[in-house]
């Protein structure tokens, strides 16, 4: 091989390697951009030690409150007001955040990689797994995420972990505490939970 295509052929395989990340990031699905960017920065914020409210934030930018209070009730949505469908939404998100937060700090030590995205159903459902750097034997944690939207509207609307939705987890349990005691009383058992920091919502 000469000189000058032995220079070219090196050139050539380092521009290849170069440009190898920016074009798979750019052949990312954008539901999988969209959970990786924000989980990357709420991860960051929690490291930095910064205030709740700036996590906060991200949080609203990442999940769809409304959506969430609705599936949360099921059947008893539609028998509820308009004010009380915005207290119990507005007490839902608290919770939710409150949750997401502390599961946020406990997950600190672990990778996630990102396995697959698809759509089920009409939402894209981006796969993950979350693995302990600090006990590799234990076994991965698998935490999927369901989106809908596009664009700045894009926003997730449940997480599945092990198999278990965080939607139908509340449902059951607000179901429960709406047929035994009433939708007020439940109303009143979020706003102690808010109040004391809980991060459970039943």
């Amino acid at each position: 091989m000469t000189a000058r295509r032995t220079f070219l052929t090196l050139a050539l395989a380092s521009f290849t390697l170069a440009i190898a990340p920016l074009a798979s990031a750019d052949a990312e699905p954008p539901a999988q951009a969209f959970i990786r960017s924000k989980q990357e920065l709420l991860m960051k914020l929690v490291k930095e030690g910064k205030p709740d409210a700036d996590v906060d934030k991200i949080f609203n930018s990442l999940l769809n409150y409304d959506a969430l209070a609705e599936a949360s009730l099921g059947s008893e949505w539609g028998a509820r007001t308009a004010d009380e469908k915005a207290e119990f939404t507005k007490l839902l998100s608290q919770l939710v955040r409150n949750s997401y937060r502390k599961n946020l700090k406990n997950t600190l030590g672990y990778k996630i990689s990102y396995t697959k995205t698809e759509k089920v159903n009409g939402r894209d459902v981006v796969y993950t797994e979350a693995e302990n750097l600090k006990k590799p034997r234990e076994e991965k944690v698998v935490i999927n995420y369901f989106i809908t939207g596009e664009g700045d509207q894009r926003r997730v609307v449940d997480v599945v972990t092990e198999e278990t939705s965080m939607v139908a987890s509340y449902r059951s349990n607000f179901t429960k505490v709406i047929k035994k005691d009433g939708f007020p009383k439940l109303i009143e058992k979020m706003k102690k939970k808010v109040a004391s920091g809980s991060t459970k919502a039943d």
